[in-house]
């Protein structure tokens, strides 16, 4: 077990969550500001 999931052990569902958000890191933080960035540009309409 990796320190994080040892830590959070007592709060499961950050635990299990831990492991997806912070493996590869760099490709998640893309997909999570493309996400950000097409949100706002759908609600005021810029493409």
């Amino acid at each position: 077990m990796n320190e994080r999931a040892r830590l959070t052990t007592d709060i499961s569902l950050s635990a299990q969550a831990g492991a997806e958000i912070f493996e590869d890191y760099e490709r998640h933080y893309e997909e999570g500001l493309a996400l950000v960035v097409e949100g706002i540009g759908a609600r005021y309409g810029v493409s």
